[in-house]
């Protein structure tokens, strides 16, 4: 699998024109790839997207204390980001040429404490895409136990055009 490009600053980001031709699940196989740098934010709480197919979307992780809470776990932000990205990004693998999306809500359940140094894997699965709205679930597991951390539910506001 190639490592994931990062952007450092909005020029690093592919041109709007340039996504306009793609599919979001095209974005999503190029982001993949190498050849689109992903999400900024990811980088530092230590996740990527690691596969994508229509309406399915994986991401690995691993939340290092950079991510921790006063308490030394893993802090209820680090879920939410990890579940609204793996949620939205399950809606982008549905979207047709010309569509982008952008979160209008989300919910998650921290259903357990995640220890730091974890390994998990974050599953996106939609439930429905329409013409302006998207619903995706999601979930964070132990990669290496199987157990379930947090579920989450998302819901994407899609627009006409990347503009």
């Amino acid at each position: 699998m190639t490592e994931p490009r990062y952007a450092r600053r909005p020029e690093d980001f592919p041109a709007l024109a340039d996504l306009r031709q793609l599919t979001g699940l095209e974005y999503l196989k190029k982001l993949i790839a190498g050849e689109f740098p992903t999400m900024t934010i990811a980088g530092p709480l230590g996740f990527r997207v690691t596969h994508a197919e229509e309406g399915l979307v994986e991401m690995a992780g691993r939340p290092e204390a950079i991510c921790a809470n006063g308490f030394g776990q893993v802090h209820g932000g680090w879920y939410g980001t990890v579940l609204d990205s793996c949620m939205t990004c399950a809606v982008i693998s549905a979207l047709p040429r010309g569509r982008v999306q952008t979160t209008l809500e989300f919910k998650v359940n921290m259903l357990r404490a995640l220890p730091i140094g974890t390994d998990i894997t974050a599953t996106g699965q939609i439930e429905h895409v329409g013409r302006s709205t998207g619903v995706a679930r999601g979930e964070i597991r132990g990669s290496k136990d199987g157990r379930l951390y947090a579920t989450g539910t998302a819901t994407c506001f899609i627009l006409g055009t990347a503009e």
